[in-house]
């Protein structure tokens, strides 16, 4: 789970949850009102999922059903969702990317 780099708060799920949906560059800790920025890691390791998601697609060219494709990334997106904000972690500075 997402910890504050400042005051050390570890952010709870649905908190997590819901912050990272806000699609801001900065995220506010509860407990300090610190800014707090999502890590370089995190960042290319959600990236990451999104590349690998695209990879799936050519699956249809190679007969495989169009319902099972499509099951399959439904089901694929939502176990992201729900286990992206294991997978955050914060910085107190804004990383760049490159």
């Amino acid at each position: 789970m997402p910890t504050c780099q400042q005051c050390g708060y570890k952010w709870g799920w649905i908190e997590a949850f819901f912050k990272m949906f806000t699609f801001k560059k900065k995220l506010r800790c509860s407990s300090c009102d610190s800014s707090q920025y999502v890590s370089k890691k995190t960042r290319m390791l959600l990236s990451l999922f999104i590349f690998i998601s695209l990879l799936i697609v050519p699956l249809i060219s190679y007969c495989v059903p169009k319902g099972n494709v499509l099951a399959f990334e439904i089901a694929a997106y939502a176990l992201v969702i729900i286990l992206m904000p294991f997978i955050y972690k914060l910085s107190n500075k804004d990383e760049q990317m490159w």
